[in-house]
Formats: C-alpha cells, structure tokens, sequence
C-alpha cells in the first residue's frame, strides 16, 4: 500500500492521486495551525479516520460476508457493464473512469470485461481501503508529533531507555506488518475472502506461528512505542483506545466470518 503509493516509480490511479492530496493537506494544515490548535483538530480528524476503518469498513465487510451486500450492489447498478450505444454520457463517463482506475495497476493478464464481478467489486473495495488506512496512519502520526513533549527533570537515563524501547516497538511493530503481508499476501491483507475464495492452501508461518491474529495485537506495538517517544498520557490512552477498536472488529468482523468460512459443516 505504502509503497505503491509513495514510489513515483509506480503508475498512479485517481484515487491515489485523491489519497495524497488529502495526506498532502493533513501536513499543510499541520504547518499551518497555531501550536495549540493541532492536537485536538488531529485528534479529531483521527477519531473520524479511525472510525471509518473499524466502524465504516467493519459495516460493509460484515454485510458483505453476511449478506454479499457489495456483490449485490455492483450486479444492481451494473457499474462493471460496458454500456450500450444509447445510454447516457454520465453512464459512459462513470463506466470509463471505473475501467481506467481498476486497470491502472493490473497486470497484461487482467481483463476489466471478463474477471467475475466479485474481483472487480474487491479491487474497487481496495481504493477505499487505501483512502481510510492511510488517512489513518497519517493523521494519528501528526497526532503524536502535536503532543510529543520534554518531560521536565528527566534523568537522562530515563530520557535515552524511553526512545530506546519506544524505537525498538516501533521497528517491532514494522517487522510485524512486513512479515504478515508476507504470509497473507494482498488476497487476505484487503480482506479478499470476503468476496471470492482462491483455490490454494493457507501456511501461516513466520509471526503466525508465534502470535494469534498478529496484526491486530502484537502489530500495534508501535502504537505505545510512539506514545514512549512522544512522553504523552494523552496519546497513550487514544492509542488505547484505538487498539481496543481494533479488536472490536476483530471480535464482531472477522472472527464470525473465519468461523462461517473455514469452519468444518457439522456431520
């Protein structure tokens, strides 16, 4: 996600060109804020970005495992349906914008006219994911750095095994996301069996084999290693929080559908 974002060497599709415009005006407004206006205006752009991804993405993968209300959505509106001599400019635009951005980043093995549905709601899927997770992390970084502080009479001691350890988390927690996205690859890492099941055989090594669900609970170290490096009580019960919404959707999301999914029928 990161990368194709970032690296200018990689294509770019209309909605990372959204998606750095609005991390590009995080960072203005950052600059731009008096000093005791940043920390509650990221608080709150945090609080809301946080929010869409467990609350709003939570929803629809909940009806889209339940209900396959996506699925449903995109077969109604006919959105991946090349349309017809006589149909409207707005239907031919939409239609046309849709094929560019879902081909964008595809490989010459991809046909937007003849994947299954499913695939093409997925990578739609995929471009709002990318929106709110990066919206996520950008805003709760400039977060931190709105309460980072000194701590008044701290030892020196004190000072250098505070940035230790919190750098150590951080790097952790960097090595936690790299070595999951390893194992799962993108199919699980966007949530892909929500919308189609691939005909392979999951081996989860690595983190796996030492931490259950490692991206949602040893993956948010970084969280309290930020919140040692930045001295702030403040950012540390948000990252809290956090942490605890995320194991929310863990619970009420993804549990009930690895259950629906992969459990064996009853004999």
């Amino acid at each position: 996600m990161v990368t194709a974002l970032l690296d200018p060497r990689k294509p770019k599709s209309i909605a990372d060109i959204l998606t750095l415009t609005i991390l590009t005006f995080y960072v203005a407004l950052y600059l731009i804020l008096p000093s005791n206006f940043r920390k509650w205006t990221f608080f709150g752009i945090y609080a809301i970005s946080r929010l869409s991804y467990n609350g709003g993405l939570g929803y629809l993968l909940y009806q889209q495992s339940f209900h396959r209300r996506l699925t449903e959505w995109a077969a109604k509106s006919r959105i991946f349906n090349r349309p017809g001599p006589n149909a409207s400019v707005v239907r031919r635009t939409t239609y046309g914008i849709i094929k560019r951005e879902l081909s964008a980043k595809m490989g010459s093995d991809y046909t937007f006219e003849t994947v299954p549905l499913e695939y093409n709601t997925w990578l739609l899927f995929r471009r709002v994911v990318d929106l709110i997770l990066m919206s996520d992390f950008t805003s709760y970084i400039l977060f931190a750095v709105a309460c980072a502080s000194i701590p008044e009479n701290q030892t020196m001691a004190l000072h250098v095994g505070r940035w230790a350890a919190g750098i150590f988390l951080f790097l952790f927690n960097l090595w936690v996301k790299l070595d999951a996205h390893r194992v799962v690859k993108d199919y699980a890492w966007y949530w892909g069996d929500f919308f189609f099941l691939e005909d392979l055989e999951l081996c989860f090594d690595g983190i796996f084999e030492l931490v259950p669900h490692p991206m949602y609970s040893v993956g948010y170290a970084g969280y309290y290693g930020i919140s040692l490096m930045a001295a702030s009580y403040t950012l540390l019960f948000v990252s809290l929080a956090a942490h605890a919404c995320q194991f929310a959707f863990l619970f009420i999301v993804e549990n009930p559908h690895i259950a629906k999914t992969y459990s064996s029928p009853p004999k």
